[in-house]
C-alpha cells in the first residue's frame, strides 16, 4: 500500500490527508460526506464511532471497540494499554488495510472527560504510523463544533482541519469552498 509516483500529479484524497498526518478535524456534514465518498472510491472501509453518549474512558473505548468488526469480545476494554494492543492487532489487518475512522460526538465527551478524549486521539496518532510500516493506512476524521480547536500535539502530530475546512470562513459556514456544490 505504498503510493505510486504517478499519484504525485493527481493527489487523491488519501494522499492529501496523509501528507499532513493521520488525524483531521471536520465540522460540517458536507465536508465529511465529500471525504468519505472520495476515500470509499479509493477502497477505504469507513467505520463510524458515535461517542456522544460516552461519559468516561471505559465507555469511549467500548464505543470504538463496538464499531470495529473482528475485535475480540472483551479484549482491551479495561485499560488504555490493553486498548492500544487492540489497536495494533485488530484496527487494521491484512484483510482490512485501508480504514477511515470517523469519530463523532467527541465534543460532548470532552465536556465530561477531556483526558480520555486526548488519550484516545494520542493513541490513534501513535498507532497510525505503526500500521504504515506494514502497508496499512489509517485516517481519523474527528467531528468538532469548535471552529478554532487546538488539541496540541498528539502522538507526534498536530491534528489539523481537512482541506475542505482549512479556512475559518469554511468552518464557520460563511462560505463554501469553490469545489463544493450545495
Amino acid at each position: 500500500m505504498v503510493f505510486d509516483d504517478a499519484v504525485r500529479g493527481t493527489h487523491p484524497e488519501d494522499f492529501q490527508l496523509l501528507h499532513f498526518g493521520h488525524l483531521h478535524l471536520f465540522r460540517h456534514a458536507w465536508a465529511l460526506s465529500r471525504l468519505v465518498t472520495d476515500l470509499a472510491e479509493l477502497g477505504y472501509e469507513v467505520v463510524e464511532v458515535e461517542a456522544a453518549s460516552c461519559d468516561d474512558a471505559d465507555s469511549l473505548r467500548d464505543a470504538v471497540i463496538a464499531a470495529i468488526d473482528g475485535w475480540p469480545s472483551g479484549y482491551g476494554r479495561g485499560t488504555w494499554p490493553g486498548f492500544a494492543d487492540g489497536l495494533t492487532d485488530y484496527l487494521l489487518t491484512a484483510e482490512r488495510p485501508l480504514l477511515v475512522l470517523v469519530l463523532k460526538g467527541l465534543d460532548q465527551v470532552r465536556g465530561k472527560d477531556e483526558a480520555c478524549v486526548r488519550d484516545l486521539l494520542d493513541l490513534l496518532a501513535s498507532i497510525a504510523p505503526w500500521h504504515l510500516l506494514f502497508g496499512r493506512r489509517l485516517i481519523c476524521l474527528i467531528e468538532t463544533d469548535d471552529t478554532e480547536l487546538d488539541t496540541g500535539v498528539l502522538g507526534g502530530e498536530r491534528p489539523g482541519w481537512t482541506r475542505h475546512e482549512f479556512r475559518l470562513v469554511y468552518r464557520t459556514g460563511e462560505r463554501l469552498p469553490p469545489w463544493i456544490t450545495p
